[in-house]
């Protein structure tokens, strides 16, 4: 049971990010207060990118909480770097990009998203179907 509460963990923050985003958006645009509060500075920078790197993220992490404890800690040691590089791409982007190519950090919070789930589900099949050694 505590396995599995463990496991549930990533689960958690990526529920909490995606309702951060609701939530701010919610405060910003319903509550007069919350306009021009740290909040409505953070919104774009750092909330809309956590959204959409969480929103790649919850599949796999959802999937995560039903396999077992070995391959969940293969996927724990995957994370642990590619993570840290995914928010360094998507913080060295700039937020709103106007160039002739545009290219915002939302983009690159997407782009990092779907890359880190295509390779996390790639490293769970691997790691669920590979033979056991006997």
């Amino acid at each position: 049971m505590k396995t599995k509460i463990i496991q549930s963990v990533p689960a958690a923050l990526a529920l909490f990010f995606i309702g951060l985003r609701y939530f701010s958006n919610w405060c910003i645009d319903v509550i007069s207060l919350c306009y021009g509060t740290w909040i409505h500075w953070i919104a774009l920078p750092i909330i809309k990118p956590l959204y959409f790197f969480s929103l790649f993220l919850l599949p796999i992490v959802i999937i995560l909480a039903f396999v077992p404890r070995a391959v969940f800690n293969s996927w724990l040691k995957f994370a642990v770097w590619a993570i840290p590089l995914a928010i360094i791409f998507i913080a060295s982007t700039p937020v709103i990009d106007t160039s002739l190519l545009p290219f915002s950090r939302s983009d690159a919070a997407r782009l990092a998203g779907g890359v880190f789930a295509a390779v996390s589900l790639l490293l769970i099949l691997y790691r669920a179907l590979r033979p056991r050694k006997s």
